[in-house]
């Protein structure tokens, strides 16, 4: 009985005495910065198959998103930030058509990613650490599933227009869930990467530099804008990588190039371009130059299906878009992608039509979407199946 009486007083104790300290809600959420994103996507997809696949059926996908970014001072030049993925993808049919893999699934929410991190900012000097976003040339820049490991990022202006980076990151998630790359959609091998950026009014521009213990010799990017007039915007990309040879003997380098010019004027918008890869030596195995379809370096075609070839074997891409204003909440577009992929890599031609238009309601809410037809050029190719795709999307930031 004693000790039961000693146990509830200590327990009481602890209580009171953490009450006591506890940090009262108004004053805990003063100057915490709180961002992010709430988002619907309804598509309908609509496959065209052939050579016998019965994946021909339409069915609809709800995803739904939210991102919730928490910045907590905690120091005069350090703040904790606490960032929060979620997502629900609801699918409509269970015969096994959809052609991504995916499944009908429960109407529930899950955690995509939870990410914990240390922010320095001092003068010139910026650093990250702990599980945190990894923005690069060659990760997602996706907001909902971005590039994400642990590690560390820093970054230093150096004046005159230029920044250098650096990163260490000990496992990378490249953020989709997806594996375009062969060493798997995780990483764990240490990444290294180092970075130059220069910008004034007329330049914008960044190189990249990257290595992954046993998995990539190298990554080399070079990206770049030039505004040489007021509406007209020339745009250029340059990759190249090699795979470590310890893995992977038979890996030839790879390369990829892009180079697009946009002129708008009066509330019109056009926007052409070219995107092309080398070809791979024989019995050579492809590297890779980007990890996750979504990484700012390779993707670059308008439309929406196919908006990255970086990786790809052998294949040249033509594109442009033309986009009107309507008014300054109204806009509409068009876009236009042909691939010419060589015989070696499988012919996979095709030619894919776009047609968006979206709406700013306010400041923070938009609506949007596009229906986009893709049309593989090579009949009875179970694996590149045509699609005809709808999306309609609500989105509110804050």
């Amino acid at each position: 009985m004693k000790l039961a009486k000693l146990s509830l007083a200590a327990i009481m104790a602890v209580g009171a005495f953490s009450f006591a300290n506890a940090t009262p809600l108004e004053n805990a959420i003063r100057g915490v910065d709180l961002s992010g994103m709430l988002r619907i996507r309804l598509y309908n997809e609509n496959p065209k198959s052939y050579a016998g696949d019965s994946n021909t059926t339409a069915y609809n996908r709800w995803r739904t998103n939210g991102i919730f970014i928490f910045k907590v001072p905690v120091g005069d030049n350090f703040k904790m930030v606490y960032r929060s993925s979620v997502e629900s993808n609801v699918y409509t049919d269970d015969d096994g058509l959809n052609r991504d893999g995916k499944k009908p699934s429960a109407v529930d929410d899950r955690i995509l990613n939870n990410l914990l991190f240390i922010a320095y900012s001092n003068g010139p000097l910026n650093v990250i650490a702990g599980k945190i976003p990894v923005a690069t040339s060659i990760t997602s820049a996706d907001p909902v599933t971005p590039g994400h490991g642990a590690g560390a990022i820093a970054s230093y202006n150096v004046g005159n227009g230029f920044t250098v980076a650096g990163a260490y990151i000990d496992a990378l998630d490249q953020g989709a869930g997806e594996d375009i790359t062969g060493l798997g959609d995780k990483i764990g091998n240490t990444i290294y990467a180092a970075a130059a950026m220069y910008s004034n009014n007329m330049v914008k521009a960044n190189m990249w530099y990257y290595r992954a213990t046993n998995a990539i010799d190298y990554i080399y990017t070079l990206s770049a804008n030039v505004t040489p007039m007021t509406g007209l915007t020339i745009h250029g990309d340059y990759a190249t990588g090699e795979e470590a040879k310890n893995i992977a003997p038979n890996r030839d380098t790879n390369s990829y190039y892009n180079l697009n010019v946009t002129y708008g004027t009066n509330g019109v918008t056009g926007m052409v371009g070219y995107a092309g890869t080398d070809k791979t030596a024989s019995g050579k195995t492809r590297s890779v130059v980007t990890l996750a379809t979504d990484a700012p370096v390779g993707c670059n075609l308008p439309t929406q299906q196919i908006d990255n070839i970086a990786n790809e074997n052998d294949i040249d891409a033509w594109y442009g878009k033309l986009g009107y204003n309507i008014d300054a909440k109204t806009n509409v577009y068009v876009a236009y992608t042909n691939i010419n992929q060589g015989a070696d890599a499988g012919n996979n031609d095709s030619n894919e039509y776009t047609l968006g238009a979206s709406y700013k309601y306010n400041k923070k809410l938009s609506f949007s979407g596009y229906y986009d037809v893709l049309d593989y050029n090579l009949a009875n190719n179970a694996n590149h199946d045509d699609n005809n795709e709808l999306q309609l999307q609500a989105k509110y930031t804050f």
